[in-house]
């Protein structure tokens, strides 16, 4: 496979755009791993019968577990196997998504000052290759990242005051990015809560509290943050098109040009929807997906897998405007200080 670099040769001048998996966040610290989000899942009261489903399939698989429950519910009552008014599997499913949000809270690093400097160096380099940055991540490293004084051109993500209450601390989703540099959550993050409807982000500028004590703080509140977690692309794509801030999000990536890195994701069949975003954009016209080495042969299979259901799904869409994709080294790339 061609390194990092020979894929930012190729990338030139021309404006593109980086699309992030949880792979991003693992390279930067391992409290990101599912594996140690499911002991703290268990911690938080994840129920016997879930925990039984977990380590049948791979205790670091939360979406394919509530994917395998929501099918499961299906079946059963379609079988009548289960009474149609229980909800019993469905309760674990919500049980597994309320667990993995604090999960994820209580796990994540305290501080931007936990990573180092020369990390966000290099982070700070990896992003300033692209235009727009997507991530389907719920952590804040990507806004950390943009906080960072060295960035050279911030990344807008349409969050402003809000003119009903300038003084609150906290942001309201807007406007839209236009022609700026775009920051995008595409399943949204710790930082972001909806509140009657409306999108809302965390500031520490405007509260003076550090932003992981204002998300504990809001769990406490049952103020939960805007994340999809559904173990399906089609139960994803339904909680997405529910959010202004969400569907704003994904629009946009069905609406950028030119070419798309992916880097950290093993772009899952649960991810199909996004897939599908960009097969549906005739302006992207090729895609470099990095893969972790040569041993990981599952991850190869399953990326090569999604790779050929992109390009037939373009070629559907449109057999006049087909997308190239190309493969690199997801090891050769240094977004972090290696510790």
């Amino acid at each position: 496979m061609q390194s990092y670099n020979e894929v930012l040769k190729k990338l030139g001048t021309k404006r593109s755009h980086l699309l992030l998996g949880n792979g991003f966040s693992i390279a930067c610290n391992k409290v990101f791993s599912y594996g140690s989000l499911f002991t703290k899942a268990v911690e938080k009261g994840l129920s016997k019968n879930a925990i039984d489903v977990f380590e049948r399939i791979g205790t670091n698989n939360f979406e394919g577990v509530m994917h395998l429950l929501e099918k499961s519910d299906w079946v059963g009552k379609t079988y009548n196997l289960i009474p149609d008014d229980s909800e019993k599997i469905l309760e674990d499913v919500d049980l597994i998504k309320k667990t993995l949000i604090e999960a994820i809270a209580e796990s994540h690093l305290e501080m931007p000052s936990d990573v180092s400097d020369e990390s966000y160096k290099k982070a700070v380099s990896f992003f300033s290759s692209y235009f727009n940055i997507f991530t389907t991540n719920y952590d804040l490293l990507p806004y950390w990242i943009d906080m960072k004084d060295t960035i050279p051109d911030k990344y807008q993500d349409g969050f402003r005051t809000d003119i009903d209450n300038p003084l609150a601390d906290y942001v309201i989703f807007s406007e839209h990015t236009g022609s700026k540099k775009g920051l995008f959550f595409l399943h949204g993050a710790l930082h972001l809560y909806q509140i009657s409807g409306e999108v809302r982000k965390h500031c520490w500028e405007r509260s003076g509290i550090r932003l992981i004590e204002r998300i504990k703080d809001g769990l406490k509140k049952k103020e939960y943050p805007l994340f999809v977690a559904e173990g399906s692309c089609e139960k994803k794509l339904e909680q997405i098109n529910q959010s202004s801030y969400l569907s704003y999000c994904y629009g946009k990536l069905k609406r950028v040009q030119n070419s798309i890195v992916v880097y950290g994701s093993s772009l899952g069949d649960n991810d199909k929807h996004i897939i599908d975003a960009i097969a549906e954009n005739r302006e992207v016209d090729q895609i470099f997906i990095g893969i972790y080495g040569e041993s990981n042969i599952k991850e190869k299979i399953q990326i090569e897998k999604m790779a050929d259901y992109l390009m037939n799904r373009r070629l559907t869409v449109d057999s006049k405007k087909p997308i190239k994709i190309e493969y690199y080294d997801s090891s050769t790339v240094e977004v972090w200080k290696k510790t």
